[in-house]
């Protein structure tokens, strides 16, 4: 039997809390709302663009690229953008 892939929301939920490089800048725009935290991941994830600074660590770009591999042929778009904001501002809360 093959593994169970997991959804896009469970590896965005399951990666970003966790990373020490971003997580406080994504709970800060979780914060402020589920499009904020979208925007926010997906230039981080596509854009390889932290805010304003370019991301060009090759580990970060490795972590970046895993991430994208672990999201599937849904990428972001299928990623439940609420869910995950509840997850960063109430940890333990899904």
């Amino acid at each position: 039997m093959p593994p169970v892939q997991p959804d896009p929301t469970e590896v965005i939920e399951a990666w970003i809390p966790h990373d020490a490089r971003w997580h406080s800048r994504a709970r800060e725009q979780a914060g402020r709302g589920s499009e904020h935290l979208r925007v926010y991941v997906t230039e981080l994830v596509r854009d390889h663009r932290d805010g304003t600074s370019p991301v060009s660590d090759d580990f970060d770009l490795r972590t970046l690229k895993a991430v994208v591999e672990d999201l599937g042929a849904g990428g972001l778009g299928d990623v439940d953008w609420r869910r995950v904001a509840r997850a960063l501002s109430h940890p333990g809360i899904r």
